[in-house]
């Protein structure tokens, strides 16, 4: 049988041919690549190129401090799930983008039924800034995606990571 693409299948359908499946590799060699899921730092250097961002736009759009960033571009550090939010909102990202984001960097996907994270869909579906997101979350009584200070956002001592 020849490999099909994932992508030619719905979920719905994969489900069911696995419940079907005597074998789990009847169905795992049929549908599933071999190939190593994307790591988290290339998707976020093709997401940097794809939305005209270099390390320094997001470094000073987001706060983040230097050299943890570079870290985290060269796959040395994994970052926490507000670090990824902040990331994504400075690239202005679209949400599944940002989901993907979120996937490749083992966080949570933002889901809609959470109050906080349908804060940040809205934010990020309406465009807004780091600091907009940050504010409507402060206004809706959530934990920010980071703190600020006298001089504006702390670098990455983000509340939750």
């Amino acid at each position: 049988m020849s490999k099909q693409n994932t992508k030619d299948i719905t979920t719905s359908q994969l489900l069911s041919l696995i419940k079907k499946s005597n074998e789990f590799s009847e169905v795992t060699e049929t549908y599933h690549d071999q190939e190593d899921e994307p790591l988290f730092c290339h998707f976020l250097y093709s997401a940097m190129q794809k939305h005209g961002k270099t390390a320094t736009d997001v470094i000073m759009e987001s706060g983040i401090e230097r050299s943890y960033f570079y870290h985290i571009l060269s796959g040395q550090k994994s970052p926490g799930r507000n670090m990824v939010l902040r990331i994504s909102l400075c690239l202005s990202a679209t949400l599944t983008e940002t989901n993907q984001l979120l996937r490749l960097s083992r966080q949570g996907v933002l889901y809609p039924k959470v109050k906080r994270d349908a804060a940040i869909i809205f934010a990020i579906e309406k465009k807004y800034s780091m600091q907009q997101t940050n504010d409507l979350l402060i206004q809706e009584g959530e934990l920010p995606l980071y703190k600020e200070n006298r001089g504006g956002m702390k670098g990455h001592e983000s509340v939750v990571g």
